[in-house]
């Protein structure tokens, strides 16, 4: 299984991507092999994700938070479409360290050849962002809010 965390300025920049590469049929339903948190046709996939920017905000000080703007989301893919996904690509290094997603996976390489390099606004968290979405590198976060069961 390969695990993908992105973000969006909107769902629909998202479902244009996803069924561009094969992860959605044109009706916005996940193709076989692949599984989207949060799952399409729930409440929580009509906003995405909810994001928290790191320290301060009217949450540091006993407010409610205030979240990140977009649609954030993560999506898993298996099987064929996994097999698709890194066909051809070498899965690690000389020294047999896995690649990042970035370099071992079709989705991965397309967003690193066309899209622009991304720093979140933790200035940490890195990714690279292309049609309005965000391919997040997951290396780079620190600490997951939502983990794969």
């Amino acid at each position: 299984m390969i695990d993908f965390i992105c973000t969006s300025v909107a769902r629909a920049s998202f479902e244009n991507l996803a069924k561009d590469q094969g992860f959605m049929d044109k009706d916005g339903n996940p193709a076989p092999g692949a599984t989207f948190d949060p799952t399409p046709g729930t409440p929580e996939y009509e906003t995405g994700i909810p994001i928290v920017p790191p320290g301060g905000g009217p949450q540091a000080t006993g407010g409610p938070p205030e979240f990140v703007q977009g649609f954030s989301f993560n999506f898993r893919v298996s099987g064929d479409l996994e097999q698709a996904q890194i066909a051809g690509l070498p899965q690690t290094d000389a020294e047999g360290n896995l690649l990042p997603l970035r370099q071992r996976t079709k989705f991965g390489q397309m967003m690193d050849h066309v899209g622009v390099p991304w720093t979140g606004v933790n200035g940490i968290t890195t990714g690279v962002s292309h049609a309005g979405v965000t391919f997040i590198d997951p290396e780079s976060i620190a600490s997951r809010q939502r983990l794969w069961q």
